[in-house]
């Protein structure tokens, strides 16, 4: 087969660079907030989390019917179904009809400050802390351990073969 008989062909490939416009169905990496994040405001938690390990922000439902978030970024029964590689859930307590949404994911790290949240039933891990003191602590761990989210997209070879 020649190149000229193909009827598509991939041009570029858009990576989900942690954007609330991102498509939580095939996102491997989601970041979920709920109530326990306290005021809309507190959602940069979230974004900036996101944005440094290439994850979508989703929330659960609660936050969808305060108006903090648009109904796209829903995630439970009544929202979207996800199977990321990661779940990290802040603020999060675990309703049934959020853990129906989240239990395919591989694995699901839960922040919560109420040790007893249903949420740790179905968590791989659990952290009972202050999501809002915890999420700024994780994501500045990130952030010294990785690369920043597509930096050698644009770095020339040569550089990085000088810094090995």
């Amino acid at each position: 087969m020649v190149e000229e008989a193909i009827v598509t062909k991939v041009l570029a490939f858009l990576c989900n660079d942690g954007s609330e416009q991102s498509n939580l169905d095939n996102s491997d990496i989601v970041v979920g907030g709920g109530l326990g994040l306290g005021a809309a405001g507190n959602l940069q938690y979230l974004r900036n989390l996101a944005t440094t390990i290439g994850g979508g922000v989703g929330c659960s439902r609660p936050l969808v019917q305060k108006g903090w978030m648009p109904a796209d970024r829903q995630i439970g029964q009544s929202g979207h179904t996800i199977r990321p590689k990661l779940y990290i859930a802040a603020g999060i307590s675990g309703a049934v009809q959020h853990r129906v949404g989240v239990e395919g994911a591989d694995l699901i790290v839960a922040i919560n400050l109420d040790q007893n949240a249903p949420i740790f039933d179905f968590a791989h891990i659990g952290v009972v802390a202050c999501a809002l003191e915890f999420l700024p602590a994780l994501t500045e761990a990130f952030a010294r351990r990785m690369p920043p989210h597509n930096s050698i997209k644009g770095m020339d070879r040569g550089r990085l073969d000088d810094q090995e």
